[in-house]
């Protein structure tokens, strides 16, 4: 029996769509991209010809309307997540929503709230949690391998070369390091610690006067004491990494994007590498196992090993953040 294909709306011509989701649909059993729209139908048409997408439209809401998509991967700018995820919960549709989530807790729960009363499934895409270094990572921290974690450091920074007309430096559009980047460090941090913080602090800088945040660095206090660091920047050379350190060992992982990038286990005293023991596993492209993985959901396989509140819980630790920034003073967070 030839098993059921969910077939796929992409909501924006965001190039995460068309480089990512687009391709790993292609690779995948039972998810098909049939259609993708735009704000005006000569961009979505341009889109869907020049990737070979059957369907075209001119509106998001002409998209939804259509009874031959099941689910819509959600690409659309930070501020629109909410408006649409909770427009296409109410048309019937699933949504993979790119991060973050939403801009604030409370849009998510207004998602959340909407894919439940809808019945249908909504999941927040980090592509990076599916990839085995992170998983293995976490699983080390589980058992204690290094010891009692005292402190984790992530960044994401990289340049953007022309930031006139890009959206991540719109503040309409709800852009700035911390959302766009920073999400990552963040996530990457709660994701290996099993945890949530309890108060964060912030710092960010506008280079240019765009209204929002062009670096943003700050710090996570968990309960069992343990201080996570992130850093995230958008005019700086590329850096992608977590480093984890307990009372007797360190976790590095140089690359988070590098799927089949080592993780680097350091013990002792951590001077010679003679000790290290590194690493590296063959991984499967992040975006496939992520789309198999709701995919899987949307049929009633399984329950999504990361719900919406998990989105939730780290656009919380997002808002926080922002709010030190702006108070100058520690937020704490609700448990």
């Amino acid at each position: 029996m030839v098993p059921h294909i969910v077939r796929y709306g992409l909501l924006s011509t965001a190039q995460i769509g068309l480089n990512a989701h687009l391709p790993a649909s292609r690779e995948s059993e039972a998810s098909e991209i049939v259609s993708i729209s735009s704000r005006t139908v000569e961009k979505a048409k341009q889109a869907a010809e020049r990737h070979d997408i059957d369907r075209w439209y001119g509106s998001y809401e002409e998209q939804l309307l259509d009874p031959g998509v099941d689910a819509v991967i959600n690409a659309l700018p930070n501020s629109m997540h909410c408006e649409w995820t909770v427009k296409a919960a109410e048309a019937g549709k699933h949504v993979l929503c790119e991060k973050p989530l939403a801009v604030s807790a409370a849009e998510c729960q207004r998602m959340i709230d909407a894919a439940n009363a809808n019945n249908v499934v909504l999941v927040e895409a980090f592509t990076h949690r599916w990839n085995p270094h992170m998983r293995k990572a976490r699983q080390l921290v589980a058992e204690g391998a290094i010891g009692e974690i005292q402190t984790v450091d992530s960044a994401l920074c990289f340049n953007v070369i022309e930031p006139e007309g890009n959206i991540r430096f719109s503040k309409a559009l709800a852009g700035g390091a911390l959302r766009d980047a920073g999400s990552y460090a963040v996530y990457a941090i709660r994701f290996v610690m099993s945890a949530e913080p309890t108060n964060v602090i912030g710092y960010s800088h506008d280079s240019g006067n765009w209204g929002i945040d062009t670096t943003f660095a700050g710090t996570m206090k968990f309960s069992n004491g343990a201080i996570g660091n992130i850093t995230t920047n958008m005019q700086q050379p590329f850096r992608c990494f977590i480093t984890i350190h307990g009372s007797y060992g360190r976790i590095e992982i140089p690359n988070m994007f590098d799927d089949s990038g080592p993780i680097v286990i350091k013990k002792g005293d951590g001077r010679t590498s003679q000790d290290d023991q590194v690493i590296a596993v063959q991984a499967p492209n992040r975006f496939l196992v992520q789309l198999d993985e709701f995919t899987r959901c949307v049929l009633g396989a399984k329950k999504p090993e990361f719900p919406a509140e998990d989105g939730l819980a780290n656009t919380a630790v997002l808002e926080a953040f922002y709010q030190s920034a702006n108070s100058g003073a520690s937020v704490s967070l609700a448990i």
